[in-house]
């Protein structure tokens, strides 16, 4: 089946084929995909759902990412991708997994895929910066380290701790970050680190060149001098005179990057109510496309129950409860923005 979901991929995507054999090396499993055989036996779509543990009211979760969904030009258009997607909802719920994200290929599939009971959570702040003169401080060292092979478990662990820092955000662990430096690599990319004294690592950044620009991925510092010595060392080492970046949002001009989807509303309701014990609040929830999801769910003294009549006071789709829980602008609803804090939720380094 593996040969066959490549040659899709291939159909389907632009992709090299240095990248197409590092994803099916280094990411692909068959106990994580999904296939959908025409009469003749042909593969004309696929998913894979690999999971990704996310930081999610104050603790871990597991996630299934839904990567290289892709349909068959020919077979487009007629509800393959939506029954793929329905099979691969099912599949998670059974393995006791909550939640559900993805990055949509492209602005028209946001729409898509809101209709499958996804809902926008993740945004990024653009950032532009030109040729810097700023020196870096003499007491920062800048280092580029371009091979996976280089890697150490300093340079994880700074990495594990300055993520897990960032609420409502996708994680990777060692596995992971070193298959994030590897397509750095193929992408002719760097990971730019600073240096406080000899060892003391103080931010990294991800970067590859992208045409007549240098995109930073994703990046990691606590101070204005960090961040200049990180641009310094990104303009030094991918010669580069424009950097374009994709920072934590900051709710001011935001740009979409992915979705979310709660795929079990009581085990995402009960993480929340543990979380935060001294809310109490009743909602009716319902979901087009797991009609299990769909109930009265009563929150409070630290936990969530279900029944199947209870007077509420308001009514969600699963889309607008996603938001609610993830913090994504709880303002928007009055009724409620007093139950949910709100939060910028964040996701980077996918392999998209």
């Amino acid at each position: 089946m593996k040969q066959e979901v490549m040659d899709l991929w291939r159909l389907c995507f632009e992709d090299t084929e240095e990248f197409i054999r590092f994803y099916f090396s280094k990411k692909y499993k068959e106990e994580n995909t999904l296939v959908y055989w025409d009469k003749q036996g042909d593969v004309i779509a696929a998913l894979q759902m690999p999971l990704y543990p996310i930081t999610f009211a104050g603790t871990l979760v597991q996630a299934g990412y839904i990567s290289g969904a892709c349909t068959h030009p020919l077979a487009r258009a007629q509800g393959v991708m939506t029954k793929l997607l329905q099979e691969a909802f099912g599949v998670m719920r059974k393995r006791g997994i909550p939640l559900s994200t993805l990055i949509p290929a492209n602005d028209r599939l946001y729409g898509y895929y809101w209709k499958m009971g996804y809902a926008t959570v993740f945004d990024f702040s653009p950032e532009q910066y030109t040729v810097l003169d700023r020196p870096v401080p003499g007491h920062f060292r800048v280092e580029a380290v371009r091979d996976e092979a280089l890697l150490t478990d300093d340079l994880f662990r700074y990495f594990e701790r300055a993520m897990l820092r960032r609420p409502y955000c996708v994680q990777h662990d060692r596995e992971d970050f070193d298959t994030i430096m590897e397509d750095l690599r193929i992408s002719g990319g760097v990971l730019i680190v600073v240096y406080a004294g000899e060892d003391h690592i103080i931010g990294m950044a991800f970067a590859e060149p992208r045409g007549n620009h240098v995109l930073v991925k994703d990046w990691l510092f606590d101070t204005e001098d960090v961040k200049q010595a990180l641009l310094s060392g990104v303009m030094m080492h991918l010669d580069a005179a424009e950097i374009q970046c994709r920072s934590l949002p900051t709710g001011k001009n935001d740009e979409h990057r992915g979705m979310a989807r709660i795929l079990d509303v009581e085990q995402v309701l009960q993480l929340y109510a543990v979380r935060y014990p001294e809310q109490h609040f009743v909602l009716k929830v319902t979901d087009e496309q797991i009609p299990e999801n769909t109930g009265i769910y009563i929150v409070g003294e630290g936990g969530c129950t279900r029944r199947n009549s209870e007077e509420f006071a308001v009514e969600l789709t699963v889309q607008e409860l996603t938001q609610l829980v993830f913090g994504y602008y709880p303002q928007r609803f009055p009724g409620l923005a007093s139950y949910f804090k709100s939060f910028h939720p964040f996701i980077s380094l996918m392999l998209d």
